[in-house]
């Protein structure tokens, strides 16, 4: 599992690189618009990275070479979509050393603030994203997908920034209900469903990688 998980990191070096100095562009010169930055930023390394991986199995046929070893392939599945936490966990903490180096050097600089909050949310939206697109990779390939999986990230920022915009002008009250909640709080009642939709994702395309002949 563990090995598995470090080739996707592996075979992608300069993804990795690129990946540090997105975050560390995005967190200094779009540090303004404070925790949605950092929540896109997230996601945009996770995006890269996560799918990044796919794209590279499926241009050098890794698959065939994965199922011929002694490897089960609900944990090859089981490691792509934890990759998925380690991603957004690494670009999470790329963001908060950003954060405490210009906080103890006292840079001139405003990095996106680092919380708790921030935090969660972006791990929520980065697993939320690859819950609905592995399943589609895991049934077509990457590459027969890769249209439907780009255009649902930039419909799950820009469409998601349009409804909070619109839920907070023409119904304020359900937003009221979470904003009445604690940080914690706040976090359980959207990660419960997010678990239930990561594992209903998990199990759906394993089915579709049992059945897929390569």
């Amino acid at each position: 599992m563990f090995h598995l998980i470090k080739k996707d990191f592996l075979v992608q070096k300069k993804s990795v690189f690129l990946s540090i100095v997105f975050i560390l562009f995005f967190s200094l010169f779009f540090s303004k618009i404070g925790a949605p930055g950092f929540l896109i930023g997230v996601l945009g390394v996770t995006y890269l990275l996560a799918l990044g991986s796919s794209a590279i199995d499926d241009k050098n046929n890794s698959d065939k070479m994965l199922i011929s070893l002694p490897i089960k392939r609900n944990t090859i599945v089981l490691a792509k979509y934890l990759s998925v936490i380690v991603i957004a966990a690494f670009a999470i903490l790329i963001n908060l050393l950003i954060y405490l180096v210009v906080d103890i050097l006292k840079l001139p600089l405003q990095p996106i603030p680092f919380s708790l909050t921030g935090m969660a949310g972006s791990i929520i939206v980065s697993v939320l994203y690859c819950s609905i697109s592995f399943p589609v990779i895991f049934k077509y390939g990457f590459l027969k997908s890769r249209m439907i999986n780009s255009l649902l990230f930039f419909l799950l920022i820009f469409g998601g920034s349009a409804w909070i915009s619109y839920m907070t002008e023409n119904n304020p009250k359900s937003l009221f209900i979470l904003s009445s909640l604690s940080n914690i709080e706040t976090i359980f009642v959207i990660l419960l469903p997010t678990i239930f939709i990561f594992v209903l994702s998990y199990l759906l395309s394993l089915t579709f990688y049992k059945n897929r002949e390569f």
